[in-house]
């Protein structure tokens, strides 16, 4: 076998794959860009790439012609010019409960990335990444954290604490705003729901909610301070879990944000596992997985998702999966005007078909005639066909859904077609 498209060929139609080429793929080089799809998104919904690696010009111009947009993301602590001296994150690694203690160069070397950044993309991305005490019964024992607080109640401390630790975030998005008025900015790191997997799997949603409570208290500060939202779906493992995972947490942040009005949720995606799990570490993430992320946000409530990758030491096009993800997205682009204004119908919520291990249906409604469905049942082996019954309107429709992949069907007066 010559060609890699072959394996994700035969992956996604449950076909077992053939030892010697199991044995080679791990050097097989990834298709080149001249054998990927092309896309047009439009009608507001977006696709971006994030994904920095040897040869990026020539990436980059790439991922352009064939529908990406460019994101501007700054390490916004970093110190690279002073070879780390003046880094704002190591700074919190000795003082995770007083926000007051911001360094003396803070403003200072976020101005200067925000300025050696420069703005040549769609949209600009702060990635701020710490975590800090929550628990106020402690910082509020603190005399120090106390008086830099001002505060004399508990009540008013815990406003005040929160409030503070929320302009280590919202200052590098006004200095941004500042400098490059009119690009949308946006934060990697805190979100309305920040990533869970754990947190969310068999648990109930009064559960979830206790667990997140602390993430609205921190983000409504946050919130006038973005454009957007951003919702990391980094995929862990190769169960059905993951396709559940993805969903509850774009859901869950759509959920949250409401609150705050319209803004647009963009999903962050790798194509590959996420490092935490050093079983699969560095590999690309399966084919029925790729297929799933590159349309499954746009049927949660995203407007939009993001490719994020480091990839170094890579030349040329870097996945094995970059055509099936695209093949996949080519699905969405192609009716992208008719989902982006469509009707996003209440269905049973991810976390409860997670729990129950049933098939995730969502459904978008254009018009009274006109539907767009999505429907998968990763529980089913790859080579399993079975169908589901979903009601359109007055209608109820039968989909037939072959193994684990990301069915989409567009219904419209009598006429069902699947994408």
């Amino acid at each position: 076998m010559k060609h890699p498209l072959i394996l994700v060929l035969m992956l996604l139609a449950g076909l077992p794959v053939p030892h010697a080429f199991a044995q080679t793929n791990a050097a097989t080089t990834p298709p080149a860009w001249e054998q990927i799809r092309r896309v047009t998104m439009s009608g507001g919904l977006r696709v971006f790439w994030n994904v920095a690696g040897g040869d990026n010009a020539t990436n980059y111009r790439e991922a352009a012609a064939h529908g990406f947009e460019m994101v501007d993301l700054l390490n916004t602590y970093s110190d690279y010019p002073g070879k780390q001296r003046e880094n704002i994150r190591t700074t919190l690694d000795t003082n995770r409960t007083n926000p007051w203690r911001k360094p003396d160069f803070f403003e200072r070397i976020v101005k200067r990335n925000i300025e050696q950044r420069g703005n040549q993309g769609a949209i600009f991305v702060h990635d701020i990444e710490f975590s800090f005490e929550e628990d106020i019964a402690k910082v509020w024992a603190d005399p120090e954290v106390r008086a830099a607080s001002r505060a004399t109640t508990r009540e008013q401390f815990a406003d005040a604490y929160l409030r503070e630790w929320a302009t280590w975030f919202t200052l590098p998005c006004q200095w941004a705003k500042e400098r490059f008025s009119g690009t949308p900015i946006g934060i990697y790191g805190p979100q309305p729901f920040r990533r869970d997997y754990f947190g969310i799997a068999g648990k109930s949603a009064q559960q979830i909610d206790g667990t997140h409570h602390s993430d609205a208290e921190l983000w409504q500060h946050i919130d006038p301070f973005v454009d957007y939202y951003i919702a990391s779906i980094y995929v862990f493992y190769d169960k059905p879990d993951s396709l559940y995972y993805m969903a509850a947490n774009v859901e869950e942040n759509v959920a949250r944000t409401r609150r705050f009005g319209n803004k647009p949720l963009y999903a962050y995606e790798w194509l590959r596992y996420h490092n935490s799990n050093k079983k699969l570490a560095g590999q690309e993430v399966a084919p029925w997985l790729a297929e799933a992320m590159a349309v499954l946000p746009y049927f949660c409530g995203a407007r939009g998702v993001v490719l994020w990758g480091s990839e170094p030491k890579r030349q040329g096009q870097y996945y094995q999966t970059l055509p099936v993800f695209m093949n996949s997205l080519g699905r969405v682009a192609d009716l992208s005007e008719k989902i982006a204004r469509a009707q996003l119908l209440p269905d049973e919520p991810a976390h409860q078909l997670w729990k129950e291990k049933r098939p995730l249906i969502r459904r978008l409604r254009v018009a009274a005639d006109e539907w767009i469905v999505l429907a998968v049942n990763p529980w089913s082996a790859a080579a399993e066909t079975s169908a589901v019954k979903v009601e359109l309107g007055e209608r109820r429709v039968e989909l037939e859904l072959r193994g684990r992949h990301t069915e989409i069907y567009h219904y419209h007066g009598t006429n069902l077609k699947r994408l």
